[in-house]
């Protein structure tokens, strides 16, 4: 796995400085840092626990990182490519403004998690855990959120279109500006139908 960064050229990328990972043993002390390479060799081996690592402005592509506890993890403006992140806890975390593409996140846990302005499109979130999460802005196209916990998120200014929402709860969602087109609702629970107050496209 490398850790890469725009270089000043052009497009290329180059490597960049360790990322930061707090110890299982003392989360909330002062973290270690350790190369990208050094984070897979690790998972490899068998450690799982990588709480608030920092993959601020990364791009990641074909990593294997599920099953791993991330919670408050950073990753502000990560590009992540075909990365698994299978039932992985990215509770509180920072994924702001984070670009995915053909990522994996079924049943994740990402309550609470900041997805302001993120690119999500084509994403499987499938029973993923977004209870409180910030979605405001987010871009939401043929997301597959199949009996996916939505209740108390933020999902002003998303855009919903194609978003796959079968079986999906969606109490004390604030859906202000939101836009939906060919959006697939059946059996969604919502806290008071009249809630869902929508901006066509």
């Amino acid at each position: 796995m490398k850790d890469m960064q725009p270089s000043d050229t052009g497009n290329r990328y180059q490597s960049t400085a360790p990322i930061s990972v707090v110890s299982q043993a003392d989360e909330g002390s002062r973290s270690r840092k350790v190369s990208s390479d050094e984070l897979l060799r690790l998972y490899k081996a068998g450690k799982r626990d990588f709480r608030g690592v920092d993959l601020s402005k990364r791009v990641l592509s074909g990593v294997n990182l599920k099953w791993t506890n991330l919670r408050r993890a950073k990753l502000h403006k990560t590009v992540l490519v075909g990365v698994n992140l299978t039932e992985v806890s990215l509770s509180e975390g920072d994924l702001s403004q984070t670009k995915l593409y053909s990522t994996l996140l079924e049943g994740a846990n990402l309550q609470r998690v900041n997805l302001n302005q993120a690119d999500l499109r084509g994403v499987n979130l499938t029973k993923a855990n977004l209870t409180g999460a910030d979605l405001s802005g987010v871009n939401l196209q043929k997301v597959n959120l199949t009996g996916a916990n939505l209740t108390g998120a933020d999902l002003s200014g998303a855009d919903l279109q194609r978003v796959n929402l079968t079986g999906a709860i969606l109490r004390g969602v604030d859906w202000t500006g939101a836009k939906f087109r060919e959006t697939e609702m059946t059996g969604v629970s919502l806290l008071k139908p009249s809630s869902l107050v929508t901006q066509s496209c």
